[in-house]
């Protein structure tokens, strides 16, 4: 805050003001946010939209192939185009296979992150625990099917899914299918070895809409197991953040003390209203709650050369300001 005045040459001077309170608050949110805590929710949150955006795509994949028979045969086809049902769908595909690139790498990020390389040797957990939930998880021909139709639209062409009626002879009625030709795929040099010899004993094409259900499944279950252990490993240090934001967000409530309705546009107080009072009461409350929350400081002991326990420093002090 400014406040500008005069000397006595006439001359403008301006001091200044600081609110400490604020002051005070604004300086431990910035503590916050440089904990270590605090960045691991940041990437959790990002890789959580990435996960939302893959399963949404997911839904309205499988939203559109169930509409087919409703909206599938009424629409005009052009030869040289193709029939607006399937380009829709091919459209929804890609959406799917880059969102399952995002979430791939947008995991393994968290994953190096938490649980990082030694030199150039893979961790401990990664080699070991994640590893095996993975291929527990995932079918591993098929996810990496659907890794390699990513790369393929992104360099080649989108993949076109062929609606069509499947005979079998274990099966006794035909069974509606959306199939993926190979042939375009098999004709595509950078093919990775284990997915052109799975491609090459399905034949000339492969239903991919159950692939696709399964894939998202199995995402779905391996990603509940991955936040889980995040959540594991940095339980100690979330137990230590959470305290602090506790304690800060009580002091915010003194220090950003209003009453509801002078946030409404045109709010007036109602009728007999006493600020006095109810600010002094709405402080007693709210140091009330302050004083039952406490303080934790999670300092550790170390022990000094010559065997003297010692409580170690942390930045995080009590909050001892109040309001007046």
């Amino acid at each position: 805050m400014e406040a500008a005045g005069g000397d006595e040459d006439g001359r403008e001077s301006t001091t200044s003001w600081t609110n400490p309170w604020i002051a005070e608050y604004k300086r431990r949110q910035a503590m916050l946010t440089k904990m270590r805590p605090f960045e691991v929710i940041v990437m959790m949150r990002d890789l959580n939209l990435t996960s939302y955006a893959f399963s949404k795509n997911a839904e309205e994949l499988q939203a559109h192939v169930l509409r087919y028979p409703e909206i599938g045969h009424s629409q005009p086809f052009n030869p040289d185009v193709g029939d607006p049902f399937g380009i829709e769908l091919a459209r929804l595909l890609a959406n799917l296979l880059a969102s399952v690139k995002s979430l791939i790498s947008g995991q393994r990020a968290v994953l190096r992150d938490i649980w990082p390389k030694l030199g150039k040797e893979l961790s401990g957990f990664e080699q070991g625990e994640y590893t095996t939930k993975r291929l527990a998880v995932f079918e591993a021909d098929e996810a990496k099917l659907l890794e390699e139709l990513r790369n393929y639209s992104q360099h080649r062409f989108l993949p076109y899914l062929n609606p069509a009626w499947q005979f079998s002879q274990s099966v006794p009625a035909a069974e509606f299918q959306f199939r993926l030709h190979v042939k375009p795929l098999l004709k595509w040099d950078s093919l990775t070895a284990v997915v052109r010899k799975y491609l090459e004993k399905h034949g000339d094409s492969i239903d991919l809409i159950p692939i696709i259900g399964r894939y998202t499944a199995a995402v779905r279950e391996f990603y509940k197991w991955f936040w889980l252990k995040v959540e594991e490993t940095m339980k100690s240090e979330r137990v230590e953040y959470d305290a602090h934001v506790a304690e800060l967000m009580v002091y915010g409530e003194e220090v950003f003390l209003a009453p509801d309705w002078i946030r409404e546009v045109g709010g007036e107080p109602p009728p007999g209203w006493n600020g006095v009072r109810w600010r002094r009461r709405s402080l007693a409350e709210i140091r009330q709650r302050r004083w039952a929350l406490g303080h934790k400081s999670f300092r550790g002991i170390i022990v000094d050369g010559q065997g003297v326990a010692v409580v170690g420093d942390h930045p995080w002090t009590q909050i001892l300001l109040h309001v007046p």
